[in-house]
């Protein structure tokens, strides 16, 4: 069967790409590629906010190829003019200005785990698992599942995770701050298109900032990375755009509005 990331706009400033690569979505270059070109389609549909979610009942991404892998090892390295495009599909999700959400229905583990660690937010169904069984098949998590796993749940869970080789559950994962939420299962599209509407609601610069300043921040000492912090907020803080919306929301203030409807937060 040939892979597909099918993408679709289902609300303003909000794309859906749906994976397919049955039976069990296992991940591959194709469908790597096929994210990759999916992911461009969003951002020049002017999209803020991106879902990547399963077509395939019970599975978002098994886990990547064994064959794959197998076949890329035996191969050896290819000649450097000659070497084909490669899915850095983790790489540019952390890159893109865009806020990306993986939404789990199933069985999410290996390279499946490992798409999910490099989105911005996750929120997965009631049934679904994480894990990074990698161990047991002799070689690591080799796309996030020791690094940026280890930044989202600290050293001692994650060496926990890949050492131990058994998956967790969804509730599991919210609980050690792998995952945002967790929702009934025939609710997860719905929910996942929600939670992605609703910040697309914000300004695209400034959702681009949140994100650069995090990322670039994370993996650096705390004073490097107020610094970088601090630019970054310069930089947007003099947009008259962004002025415009502070003087409007300080306007509000003075008319006697609470902090809900001078700024513009939704109550619930």
């Amino acid at each position: 069967m040939t892979a597909t990331a099918q993408f679709s706009q289902p609300t303003e400033g909000v794309g859906l790409i749906l994976i397919d690569n049955g039976p069990r979505n296992f991940g591959s270059t194709d469908l790597g590629l096929r994210i990759i070109d999916a992911l461009q389609s969003a951002a020049d549909a002017a999209c803020r906010v991106v879902v990547i979610a399963s077509d395939r009942p019970g599975y978002f991404i098994a886990h990547w190829s064994l064959q794959g892998i197998i076949d890329t090892q035996r191969a050896g390295p290819p000649a450097i003019s000659h070497r084909p495009r490669q899915p850095r599909v983790f790489d540019l999700i952390e890159s893109s200005p865009m806020v990306v959400i993986a939404a789990n229905n199933g069985q999410a583990w290996g390279g499946g785990a490992e798409l999910s660690w490099g989105c911005d937010l996750r929120i997965a169904a009631e049934s679904a698992t994480y894990g990074q069984p990698e161990v047991a098949l002799g070689i690591i998590p080799g796309a996030g599942g020791t690094t940026r796993l280890a930044r989202l749940i600290g050293p001692t869970k994650c060496m926990e995770m890949i050492l131990d080789g058994r998956p967790i559950s969804a509730r599991e994962a919210l609980a050690l701050g792998a995952i945002n939420k967790v929702v009934p299962d025939d609710r997860l599209r719905d929910e996942s298109i929600a939670w992605a509407a609703h910040i697309a609601r914000w300004p695209a610069w400034s959702l681009a900032a949140c994100k650069h300043s995090l990322i670039d921040g994370r993996d650096i000492g705390l004073d490097a990375a107020r610094r970088s912090e601090s630019a970054i907020f310069q930089s947007v803080a003099r947009r008259e755009d962004a002025i415009r919306l502070m003087a409007a929301a300080q306007a509000r203030y003075d008319a006697g509005a609470d902090s809900f409807d001078a700024i513009g937060i939704p109550r619930t």
